[in-house]
Order: structure tokens, then C-alpha cells, then sequence
């Protein structure tokens, strides 16, 4: 995979070392504190910078706290495809993006906010371009699928993509919710099921 491949999901340019300085910082507060406790003066203390610089590069708190969650989502995208490559079928694919995404959600900054503000991880996963980012690598894979015949030749791109996401966030978000799906091995067999009937 090429450098720009490799950024292709990346919405901010992160090579500006302030900036990740900054974002490290609004991060550690965020995990510490929470978003509603988190204050751009914090910020700056555990960054060891100044507010004015912090106001060069974002405008506001949301801004900044947006900026964390961005590059936090497109180190995840890029992890995320890179592995999603070396799999077979879909389903696979599948299964371990609800996989890593439930370990995501279990470690760090998201799990210390599903404790504090469970209504934050919900709306983020409402909000329109953090869910345009994260299908943006799922269609030349079900492309593929359909080429080999896992899923129907008919189904149309934007419609298998909008299923595959519902039921990744889904999974994700609501891990304990009605079938009892913790290993790996239950939830590629949920998957291939619900694939099968919803694609096939």
C-alpha cells in the first residue's frame, strides 16, 4: 500500500507536529476529564502551550474536540483497511471491523466516555461526515464480493455499503443486545447469516 493509500481516509493534514501536540493534549484531557469538564486552559497546561497557539489552529473547543475524534477515526480506518485487504470474503471483512471496533470501544478515550457521557459515542456515530468517512473503503470490497459471488450481482453499491455499516455500528455500539454475540466465531456465524438473506 502506497503513502497516499495510506492517507487516503485522513480529512486533516496531521503532519504539522503542533498540531498533533495539540490534539495529544485535548485527547489526554478528554480521556481524563470528559468532553463537558474538558477547558481549552487545560489544554494548553498538559500540552505545555500557550492559548493563543491552540486558538491558531482551532477556533473553539468543538473544533478541537472534533480534530481528536477525526484523527482518531482516520488512524482507525487506515488500520482497519489495511487488514480488511489480507482477508477472503466479506463476511470476514466484516467480522473484523465489528471486532476491532469493539475493541476500540473498550479501550482509551471512547471507553472512559461511554462511562461518563454515553450520549456523546451515540451521537457520533449520528453525525453525517463521521459516517461518510467510515464507508468510504467499504464499496470496492463489496465490489469484489459480488465478482466472486458471495453476495448478489444485482445489489446495488450505496445500498449494500448503507447495510453494512447499519449493521457494523450496530454491533459495535450495542454489543449486548438480544443474541448473546462475544466470540469472534458467534459473530461470523450471526454475519454470514444475515449477509447471506440481506445480499444474497
Amino acid at each position: 500500500m502506497t503513502a497516499t493509500e495510506q492517507d487516503q481516509f485522513n480529512s486533516v493534514d496531521y503532519n504539522d507536529p503542533m498540531v498533533n501536540r495539540i490534539l495529544d493534549a485535548g485527547e489526554q484531557c478528554i480521556h481524563r476529564f470528559g468532553i463537558r469538564r474538558t477547558a481549552m486552559g487545560e489544554v494548553a497546561r498538559v500540552g505545555k502551550l500557550s492559548r493563543g497557539s491552540i486558538y491558531r489552529y482551532f477556533a473553539d473547543k468543538e473544533a478541537l474536540v472534533s480534530g481528536v475524534f477525526q484523527r482518531r477515526q482516520a488512524l482507525y480506518l487506515n488500520r482497519t483497511e489495511a487488514a480488511l485487504e489480507k482477508l477472503p470474503t466479506l463476511v470476514d471483512k466484516l467480522t473484523h471491523s465489528v471486532v476491532s471496533g469493539r475493541q476500540d470501544m473498550a479501550e482509551g478515550i471512547f471507553a472512559s466516555l461511554a462511562e461518563t457521557e454515553p450520549e456523546t459515542v451515540a451521537m457520533m456515530f449520528l453525525e453525517p461526515s463521521f459516517y461518510q468517512r467510515s464507508v468510504s473503503f467499504w464499496p470496492p470490497h463489496i465490489e469484489l464480493a459480488k465478482r466472486e459471488g458471495e453476495i448478489g450481482a444485482a445489489i446495488d453499491i450505496e445500498t449494500a455499503t448503507d447495510f453494512i455499516m447499519r449493521l457494523a455500528v450496530s454491533l459495535v455500539t450495542f454489543p449486548d443486545m438480544g443474541l448473546n454475540l462475544k466470540s469472534r466465531k458467534d459473530i461470523r456465524r450471526y454475519l454470514q447469516q444475515v449477509v447471506s438473506r440481506g445480499l444474497g
